[in-house]
């Protein structure tokens, strides 16, 4: 059973990956798979190197500092560095699905319904939160307004996120509510995948 769990910036979306992970899932993160490409991976490491010059390179492959800065506020220079990591992400997430022996997986994907090619998952999950809670923890995290208002620029609202996924989670309340939800998903996947159904078939809030 493959899960992509998404939702906007500061959502909490990464907690409840955590909590899935505890109860036995196989998780990734496609940030983190960003990193690792960013660092170690060849192809990834040539060709931004091509595209944003060889400034952008640190003593270990890419430092994503200095690429942040080249395509900071630059919609175009964003856009042709997501062409050139999405795909790769998008292979590597496969291929470690492909490789999973865990009876769910599941993947933390920000821009799962944002980015042009698709995933196949037999559920997206969307993690929504306040506006206000959200700013708070981006805030914590050492976020500005000006970086948090171009992250939101970059995604879909929450509302359209919910939407298009099969089972929103609320994160309006502490972490004992969201491990309620973690567990009620986990239960349901590990029913849908012995039944061969999908938890997709039971949308809604989770």
């Amino acid at each position: 059973m493959t899960v992509a769990v998404t939702g906007p910036f500061a959502s909490g979306k990464s907690t409840f990956v955590r909590m899935l992970g505890k109860l036995g899932a196989e998780t990734v993160s496609a940030d983190g798979v960003v990193h690792e490409l960013l660092s170690s991976d060849p192809e990834t490491i040539s060709r931004v190197a091509r595209r944003f010059g060889r400034g952008v390179l640190g003593e270990r492959g890419v430092d994503r500092g200095r690429l942040g800065e080249r395509v900071f506020g630059d919609r175009e220079a964003l856009r042709e560095l997501e062409e050139i990591l999405h795909p790769l992400v998008r292979r590597e997430i496969g291929r470690r699905i492909s490789a999973s022996r865990a009876p769910v997986f599941v993947a933390e994907i920000p821009l799962l319904f944002e980015g042009s090619g698709r995933y196949d998952f037999d559920c997206t999950v969307a993690v929504v939160t306040p506006e206000g809670r959200r700013r708070g923890w981006a805030a914590e995290r050492g976020v500005g307004e000006e970086r948090f208002r171009a992250i939101e620029g970059r995604q879909l609202p929450a509302e359209e996120k919910a939407r298009l996924a099969d089972v929103v989670v609320e994160n309006d309340g502490g972490l004992d509510r969201l491990w309620e939800q973690a567990r009620a998903l986990w239960e349901k996947a590990l029913a849908e995948r012995r039944s061969g159904g999908s938890p997709r078939e039971g949308r809604g809030r989770g």
